[in-house]
């Protein structure tokens, strides 16, 4: 396992769009080490692309917590709980021109993910299931050469 994650870390030798895309896999390990696993159980990135045209790179966070309670009020309170864990990445984390993944270097934070759909159910195994997008198109250092 520990060679997997090498691997996908690794980001030296590859082309732009390959070191994006590894970088949005790396996103998905720094949200796991960051967050409460009190609040957040599961992180999955899925359909990472990068689009070369516009140096932009998008993917989706699939992300599973819990909210037993079947009353609104709880479930918003939840849904504002997993939104604050995760500010503690997309505020302070952020890719590069040349693909990378770290902490923000720069004043402002190019990074950006919003919420699109969830699913939430209360039962004998309640769950709340939250997508979110990302995109960045912007960077502290871009260059203007590719």
């Amino acid at each position: 396992m520990k060679q997997i994650i090498r691997k996908i870390l690794k980001e030296e030798g590859d082309n732009k769009q390959e070191r994006f895309i590894k970088s949005a896999k790396k996103l998905g390990f720094i949200l796991e080490t960051v967050v409460n696993s009190n609040i957040i159980t599961d992180i999955e990135i899925t359909n990472i692309n990068y689009e070369p045209k516009y140096d932009e790179i998008t993917g989706d966070i699939l992300i599973t917590s819990w909210c037993e309670d079947p009353d609104i009020l709880e479930f918003t309170y939840q849904v504002k709980k997993v939104d604050e864990e995760l500010d503690k990445v997309f505020l302070n984390y952020q890719f590069s021109f040349n693909g990378s993944f770290g902490k923000k270097k720069g004043k402002y934070n190019y990074l950006q993910f919003f919420p699109f759909a969830c699913e939430w159910y209360t039962g004998v195994e309640s769950f709340l299931k939250m997508k979110y997008h990302f995109r960045q198109d912007e960077y502290d250092d871009y260059v203007g050469v590719n």
